[in-house]
């Protein structure tokens, strides 16, 4: 599959509720595509380039946690 680029999928600032990547242990907000790379950075499965954490897009699925 071919990752989208950033401004296709509305790639901008997150929600408490809605964002890429946990922010916290206990974070339940985040997307199921995000990729953990770093401590403060990540991948997508969906789309190009370094993802932030607290940031957000239109592919954004909620991730499944305990």
């Amino acid at each position: 599959m071919t990752k989208k680029d950033k401004a296709d999928v509305d790639y901008s600032k997150g929600m408490q509720k809605l964002h890429c990547g946990p922010m916290f242990p206990s974070d339940k907000g985040y997307c199921k595509h995000f990729i953990d790379t770093t401590r403060f950075d990540g991948e997508c499965e969906l789309v190009k380039g370094v993802i932030k954490r607290p940031m957000w897009c239109r592919l954004w699925k909620k991730a499944v946690t305990k």
